[in-house]
């Protein structure tokens, strides 16, 4: 990988706003290139696979990033309702729509992409996102927090009910809303 230069951080950062703004084929590296200020070759020379990798390069950072959110709130002192009020306001909720919106391209780019970047994605994604929320599901259904259900679908479950933040205004007593809602229904029968 060529080393790190202000030419190809600049490149990242361009290109992470088109794609937030426009998805995988409505960014162009023409376009990248031309906020950039160089030349498209001089993109080639930071990213020789082209769109694609630098494409990778950027879902990979934002999602080691929103990984390393999601973390820190799942190290929140208390019960499982603290760390999944603090999922929701640390790693989760955006006033603005722009992670949703992120999220939502980075989703819809993948059947664009070559099998090999695909599934670096999709790998990363479900190591650094699902598995970690999926584990701590497991963990209280273990301990007996939640009724004896999936862990899987609990944490696709509330991920999904979790994006609702963004609809309701301050995230604070959103997310006590959100997760008490969504406890309410994960421990019946527990």
């Amino acid at each position: 990988m060529p080393s790190s230069t202000p030419t190809r951080a600049r490149a990242l950062q361009v290109y992470a706003e088109h794609f937030a703004a426009h998805g995988y084929r409505g960014t162009s590296l023409d376009a990248v290139a031309r906020e950039v200020g160089v030349r498209k070759p001089s993109l080639y020379h930071h990213f020789p696979g082209g769109k694609e990798t630098l494409h990778a390069e950027v879902a990979l950072a934002a999602i080691e990033s929103r990984g390393a959110d999601l973390a820190r709130a799942l190290e929140v002192e208390g019960d499982l309702a603290a760390q999944l009020r603090a999922v929701i306001t640390e790693a989760v909720a955006d006033p603005t729509g722009a992670t949703t919106s992120f999220e939502q391209h980075l989703f819809d780019s993948l059947p664009e992409l070559d099998p090999g970047a695909r599934e670096r994605i999709t790998q990363a994604y479900t190591r650094r996102l699902l598995e970690p929320m999926t584990e701590r599901f497991a963990r209280a259904v273990r301990e007996g927090e939640l009724a004896g259900r999936e862990p899987g679908v609990l944490c696709n479950a509330f991920l999904h009910l979790a994006r609702a933040v963004d609809m309701m205004g301050d995230p604070g007593p959103a997310a006590e809303e959100l997760v008490g809602l969504f406890l309410d229904g994960a421990r019946a029968g527990a």
